[in-house]
């Protein structure tokens, strides 16, 4: 009894040493929070006008002044807007976006795991929500993306969820993104890899496999490069981008795609261009990414060979990030692609964070 007393006081004095700290760390979300608000609800009074170019489009479609007669994804994108009611808000639907963005942060970390979590961390849910500000504030096909990664995070407990996921992200590739048949179909593979993997090493020559695979299925079935796509956007482009991505190597042939694709990975995974390039939101985008990508790499040997509830999103950001070498035409798009997947990237950082402290 004197033991269970003495327990007991010691809990509740742990408790008040640790209230200030604790009330820091909400303060500090509730004030990137407020900020990522303001960010959204200025945002096109703040922001570039470059960043609101697909929304200049898709309101064309939502207000039908331009109409599609065959498949298009900015007319799919419109008409979802239009059947929502959302393409009738135009004045609150940026911060309408945002909050959905933010509910889907809170989601991946949990309010109440907020004093559990580091300083580090807590940075990291503070830049994914200003990022959501800069780039979820406006009508973008991104938008229709936040539920999927919402869905993705409820997948952790449950096998109808991931059936639903796969159904959705399969229906979106269908009329809005093509290239997300190849993102279901390497989450698949890395699904399936990862709960049978002995090491988070072995991880590395699976990603070069999948590389060599993308380039034949690219010219052998499709008849092109695996950066075509790419390529053919920036040639066809009638203004200046300065963070450009184009392939580092000459040439064409197979082996020569092969090291391109790798080497984009890396460089969009560590974005030296963004942080070189004298601007300082592409310096502090170019960190925080390379800071995001960095935590996967440590975190991922607590994932592989089990049942962590990371594995998804794990299987997801590397099946995306693949795909992304071949498709995105600058760092900028790869930027607005990506902010909608940063709840992934903390669910992981979440879900790892007990075994990461248990090392050190």
């Amino acid at each position: 009894m004197t033991l269970l007393l003495e327990r007991t006081r010691r809990s509740h004095r742990d408790i008040r040493s640790g209230a200030p700290l604790d009330a820091v760390k909400y303060w500090m979300v509730c004030v990137a929070l407020a900020a990522g608000a303001f960010i959204a609800w200025r945002s096109h009074a703040m922001l570039p006008a470059r960043l609101f170019l697909d929304e200049h489009i898709i309101k064309r479609f939502i207000s039908g002044e331009l109409q599609s007669d065959g498949p298009s994804s900015y007319g799919t994108t419109g008409w979802l807007y239009q059947v929502t009611g959302l393409g009738s808000i135009p004045e609150v639907f940026p911060i309408l976006a945002y909050l959905v963005f933010a509910a889907a942060v809170l989601m991946a970390t949990g309010w109440t795991r907020i004093p559990r979590m580091s300083f580090a961390a807590i940075g990291l849910m503070a830049g994914s929500l200003l990022l959501g500000g800069v780039y979820l504030s406006q009508y973008s096909k991104e938008f229709f993306v936040i539920p999927l990664a919402m869905l993705m995070l409820l997948a952790r407990r449950s096998w109808k969820f991931e059936v639903a996921w796969i159904a959705i992200a399969l229906l979106y590739a269908q009329y809005v993104r093509q290239y997300w048949f190849l993102v279901v179909a390497l989450y698949l593979a890395f699904r399936f890899l990862l709960p049978r993997l002995k090491s988070a090493w072995m991880l590395i020559p699976i990603i070069l496999v999948g590389f060599a695979v993308m380039v034949l299925v690219f010219n052998l079935v499709l008849g092109a490069p695996l950066t075509f796509y790419r390529t053919d956007i920036n040639n066809t482009l009638d203004y200046d981008r300065s963070t450009q991505l184009d392939d580092i190597l000459p040439g064409t042939a197979l082996p020569v795609q092969w090291l391109n694709a790798i080497l984009m990975m890396l460089s969009m995974a560590f974005p030296v261009w963004m942080v070189l390039s004298g601007d300082v939101v592409q310096l502090l985008a170019g960190v925080f990414m390379a800071v995001c990508w960095t935590l996967v790499i440590l975190r991922a040997r607590f994932v592989v060979g089990g049942r962590s509830e990371g594995m998804l999103p794990l299987a997801f950001l590397l099946a995306f990030l693949m795909v992304q070498t071949a498709f995105e035409p600058d760092y900028g798009s790869y930027l607005r692609h990506i902010t909608p997947q940063l709840p992934l990237f903390l669910a992981l950082f979440a879900t790892t964070t007990r075994r990461w402290r248990g090392e050190l």
